[in-house]
């Protein structure tokens, strides 16, 4: 049968011929077929998984790295006060549930409940006195360890993991409330999910770091446990100084 002429040179159509295009992409345009890049897609795409403009919102900028910084090292903290009650003291698992989880937890559910309703008055400043409750807990943990090593008793720790958790509820509740305070309702979506993953990464982070700085001195449980106390106390100072770059206050709530 015989082939008229110019369909030897017409060129394939996508999709169809030896070259079918897939969900990959083309593969005359992208032989390796990795498909298309997702960072091109992100700066491109007409709805970006993540807005850009949000990365230009000084805001939102310093609530993500307070963010990160924050719950990295209180990830870090909830791990080494396990590791030390357990290691450090001997202490059996129930007795330090007892002794750290269980009040630190209270002091959590209680900070969140009453700070609920004081985010509209006090804006960023909660964040900083959730900070400082955190950094009090922390340095009065760490004062009881330094000077008590490995007699330090229940009557010192319990005291101090409460108001740990009393700070850490207070910021739980709000840091991310007062971060989104200013930006806009289309952006609103795309920030609330990053910050959703971003607090992922940082518990994981932050539980790997600590924990490895806690186990390079763990023949010494005493001195590993200042150390990481010191470093969640660093980390909480830092967090202190981006609180005035933080919205003043969250997104006003509709009922």
């Amino acid at each position: 049968m015989d082939v008229p002429h110019d369909q030897h040179h017409r060129p394939a159509e996508p999709g169809r011929g030896p070259f079918p295009r897939t969900a990959l992409g083309d593969p005359r345009r992208d032989p390796g077929g990795r498909g298309p890049r997702p960072d091109r897609r992100q700066t491109t795409a007409a709805n970006p998984l993540i807005q850009p403009s949000l990365f230009r919102n000084r805001g939102f900028v310093s609530g993500l790295v307070l963010g990160i910084a924050f719950f990295a090292a209180v990830a870090g903290l909830l791990y080494v006060v396990s590791l030390f009650l357990q290691g450090g003291l001997g202490y059996p698992p129930l007795r330090t549930a007892l002794a750290g989880s269980a009040p630190m937890a209270a002091g959590i559910v209680i900070a969140s409940i009453a700070c609920y309703r004081l985010i509209g008055k006090l804006g960023r400043t909660l964040v900083l006195i959730g900070l400082l409750t955190t950094l009090t807990g922390t340095l009065g943990l760490w004062a009881a360890v330094h000077t008590q090593a490995t007699a330090t008793s229940p009557a010192t720790i319990v005291p101090a993991v409460l108001v740990i958790g009393l700070g850490m509820g207070t910021c739980f509740g709000t840091v991310y409330d007062i971060t989104l305070g200013d930006v806009t309702p289309a952006e609103a979506g795309s920030g609330s999910g990053s910050l959703t993953a971003v607090q992922q990464l940082a518990n994981a982070l932050g539980a790997a770091a600590v924990t490895t700085v806690y186990f390079h001195n763990s023949a010494r449980p005493a001195q590993a446990m200042t150390t990481s106390l010191l470093i969640v106390v660093g980390v909480t100072l830092l967090c202190c100084c981006l609180v005035r770059l933080l919205p003043r206050a969250a997104q006003p709530q509709h009922h």
